[in-house]
Parts: structure tokens; sequence; C-alpha cells
């Protein structure tokens, strides 16, 4: 299954925004029109019914950089726990998936940027959902990569503490997957830099985020947003504005990991490092310092193990052409980490 990017008319109007739209075949965006026509309809069925839910008293979030491990941590305390928790089918759909049931055949493939198996009934982000929704999100960039410069305040926590209307939206999704399941667990990269905003709007919320040298994360994120941007983008990239929208991105996680409150009991790290070589162990470290559940599903788990042991963790030569700026965020990053890097025993 190759997931499709949902469209939105919030989405659609801010893609109609750049001249660049103006010099797309007719029919892409013929197409484009259509399906957010389609999905504003299909969303307000959807509302009807299901009315909107109270956000989520106890959601466990999966947070760090892209491209630091996110992905595996959430099959892994997916399976530990079995906590509802959005899947593919869902997120690439969102305004129509409450209209539909559950696709009874999955057939995974694997993902370009590291091999682990993606299908439609696998743990996803919910960001594509918002991204769907109309919600401002940095993935707009993987739909016109040439406006990167102008996705720098999606980084911003600030500007998540200030726009309240992308907070509703999220909540009607999340409802909608947790169901009357007390716990719902979320991972999406972009959430660190809302993580504030949430922890203002949710109390009891908690916390793993990813750890992962900067130089690495810096290397796989310009792979992966170039391969995003071939697979999804109606415009090309531009390689100096990814690099000054991946520095921003780890100024912008330094920040967050410097200024955290939290107890460990609410917030907790893991290294990438350290989750490839004790998988296991470190889902039920995490358990135990977040206290999330008295039990840990171990065959599942055991499973979940097996299934992801075949994603690749690409090593990268040393970045030689990086300017004196992306160096100074990645060694900031790098520094904010070592300061929360301590693992409870």
């Amino acid at each position: 299954m190759r997931p499709t990017l949902a469209v939105s008319q919030p989405l659609l109007a801010w893609l109609r925004d750049d001249p660049a739209w103006r010099q797309l075949p007719w029919s892409t965006r013929a197409g484009l029109a259509w399906r957010a026509r389609l999905g504003s309809w299909n969303a307000g069925l959807s509302a009807q019914l299901a009315p909107a839910r109270s956000l989520p008293e106890h959601a466990l979030f999966i947070l760090g950089p892209w491209r630091s491990g996110s992905t595996v941590m959430h099959e892994l305390l997916h399976a530990a726990l079995g906590w509802p928790t959005p899947r593919t089918w869902q997120c690439m759909d969102p305004t129509a998936f409450q209209l539909q049931r559950a696709p009874r055949r999955d057939t995974p493939v694997a993902r370009p940027m590291d091999g682990l198996a993606l299908g439609a009934l696998s743990p996803q982000e919910d960001e594509f959902a918002l991204l769907g929704l109309g919600v401002d999100s940095a993935y707009r960039g993987f739909w016109m990569p040439h406006r990167l410069d102008a996705l720098h305040h999606t980084l911003d926590p600030a500007h998540w503490q200030q726009q309240a209307d992308w907070l509703s939206v999220w909540g009607r999704f999340v409802g909608a997957i947790q169901g009357s399941h007390p716990q719902v667990l979320l991972k999406s990269p972009n959430h660190s830099f809302r993580w504030p905003a949430f922890v203002a709007a949710l109390p009891q919320a908690k916390a793993v985020w990813m750890l992962r040298d900067g130089a690495s994360v810096f290397a796989s994120n310009r792979k992966m947003w170039r391969q995003m941007a071939q697979l999804h983008g109606l415009t090309e990239v531009e390689p100096a504005a990814l690099d000054r929208f991946l520095a921003a991105a780890l100024r912008r996680c330094a920040e967050i990991l410097a200024s955290n409150a939290l107890p460990a009991d609410r917030f907790a790290t893991c290294h990438q490092e350290r989750l490839r070589l004790q998988p296991a162990a470190e889902v039920r470290r995490l358990v135990e310092q977040l206290q999330l559940s008295d039990r840990v599903d171990e065959a599942a788990l055991a499973a979940a193990v097996a299934r992801t042991a075949s994603g690749r963790i690409d090593a990268y030569a040393p970045l030689n052409d990086l300017d004196a700026d992306v160096q100074a965020a990645i060694q900031r990053f790098d520094e904010a980490q070592q300061r929360v890097d301590q693992p409870a025993i």
C-alpha cells in the first residue's frame, strides 16, 4: 500500500496561494480541488455521526526530532500496552475513516527511508491527519517543498500556544481513535514543537522523547525530506532552504528540552541506540518510569521487536558541506540532549 496524502479546503487554499499552483497541469489542479471538496463533505458527515469529545486526559506522546527512532518506539509501546493509537488508513483519510470499516487485508511495504514495514493497519503519526484536515503543519512542505522558508513558524512552540483552533481539530480526530478507552498513544515528531501547548492543555499528558546524535539526525532528515518531496511534492525542494529548516528544527528541539520542567514520571528519554540494542528492556523501563501500566504484553512486545528488527539505521559520512549556522544548531542540539539523557535505573 502506498499512502496518499489527504487534502482539504484549508490545505487547498494554502496550495492555491502560491504562484507555483498556476503552473501545475490543469488535471492536477482539478483533481486536488475535487478531492478537497469531497473531503469537506465527508468531514461534515463524520462530524454529524461523532459529536465533539473532550480532550484526552491520559495521552502518551512519543516525541523527538524526525528520524530519531520514534516509529520503532511507537510500534513497541503500542504492542506492549495495547492502547488505541492512530493507524495509517485513518491518518491518510482523516475526513472519511469514520464512514468506513477498517481494511480486512493489510499488505505492508517497506518505507524508503529505513525499510520498516508500513501497512494500512500500522501505527501511524497523527500529523498526517492534521495535515489532511487543514492544520498548519510542517508537512505542508511535502506538498510544496519550495515553501519551507515560509513554514518555520510551525517549529515555534509559541505559535501553537497562541493559536487555539488546531487543538479542537486534533481533539476530534484523537477522540474518534480513542473511543471509550481511558488512554491513547500518539506519535508525531511535529508534536515536539507543540509540547508546551499540550502540557498546558493536558495536565496529565506524558511523553517519551527520542534521542539521536545531531549529525545523524540532520543527515537522515536531508534524505527523508528529499524522498518525501519526490514522492508527494508538487514543486522542487531547495537544498539551502531545507538545511535552514532542519537547523531551525534542531534549535527548537534544544530549546524545548532545556525548558522542560516535568518530573521523571511524566517525561522520559530514550536514545535510539539503546532502543536498537535492547528494545524490550527499554520499553519495560519506560513503562515503569512513566507508571503507564502494571503489566506489559510480553508476547506482543516480542512480536513487535521481531517485526521492527528489519529496519535500517543508516550510518552517515561526516558532513563537510555544512555552514556555520547549521553546525552551531547541531552542537546546541547535542548539548541539550546530553543534559537530559539520564535513563532511570
